[in-house]
């Protein structure tokens, strides 16, 4: 049997409002109560995901965990004790920072305490609004203030990808061999340290339960999703996921995230006896 199950979040496990719905967290209600854990793994900040830990009913014990930050940052979900963090460097985010303080995109900083945007732009406002996130619009260019703070990515943000990859590419003397340059939601390219990404940190997750890897499964729908769904022991791809992603995966669902492809996952692999 499947022990640990890895869910992306966005265009995931929840619907267009942010939102767990009925149809996954019954499933998953089930499934943990069957024994598997279940870990949500997102680019999101922990402070973003109170609310869907509630739905989910994984606030009540510091015997579950959360994968944040693209793999940053590992956290129990009953106090958010921190197990790991894999923050970055200042200097080399303001290197990013000053690159992109030229371009057309919103730039997001984001620390463990919640994220600072820069150039912000009104749907971007309005969407960590919807998140609830924990943010605070900079007016100017200045990232100085974040100096003695722990930064754990720093993303751009606009919705035209073309455009995101070629400034990705403009950016690769910079960026190669020093960070980990990953895309999600159709409007994010996020910069994390070197290494960090969410395939690493279930495998991290993984040895400090002890849990073999070929007990594990990871689905999601983005290239953020890639590693853990190669990682996993069984990688899913639910059926709104880049082709890329479903590519790499060893199932995709039928069903989308709107229509609860996370409950598929789970009524085939693990409640299937």
């Amino acid at each position: 049997m499947y022990e640990l199950m890895f869910s992306d979040l966005d265009e995931t496990l929840l619907t267009s409002d942010h939102h767990v719905p009925e149809v996954n967290r019954k499933a998953i209600r089930r499934a943990r109560a069957k024994g598997l854990k279940f870990i949500p793994a997102t680019g999101r900040g922990y402070e973003m995901t109170r609310e869907i830990l509630h739905e989910l009913e994984l606030d009540q014990s510091d015997e579950d965990y959360i994968i944040a930050f693209n793999g940053g940052m590992i956290v129990t979900t009953g106090t958010f004790q921190e197990i790991l963090f894999q923050g970055m460097e200042y200097a080399l985010v303001k290197e990013l920072f000053d690159f992109g303080k030229h371009l057309d995109v919103c730039m997001e900083i984001f620390t463990p305490e919640g994220c600072f945007l820069f150039h912000a732009n009104q749907d971007e406002i309005d969407r960590k609004i919807k998140q609830k996130a924990n943010f605070k619009v900079i007016e100017d260019f200045d990232m100085s203030f974040t100096k003695d703070m722990r930064i754990a990515k720093i993303i751009f943000q606009k919705c035209d990808m073309p455009y995101l990859r070629e400034v990705a590419r403009q950016m690769e003397p910079l960026t190669r061999d020093r960070v980990a340059v990953s895309y999600s939601s159709m409007r994010y390219l996020e910069f994390n340290a070197p290494g960090v990404n969410k395939g690493q940190a279930l495998a991290w997750l993984a040895r400090y339960l002890g849990i073999p890897l070929e007990k594990t499964i990871a689905i999601g729908d983005n290239e953020n999703d890639m590693e853990m769904i190669k990682t996993a022991g069984l990688g899913i791809a639910v059926q709104n996921a880049l082709p890329d992603v479903k590519e790499a995966a060893d199932v995709v669902t039928t069903k989308d995230f709107s229509q609860g492809a996370v409950a598929e996952a789970i009524e085939r692999f693990v409640l299937h006896d």
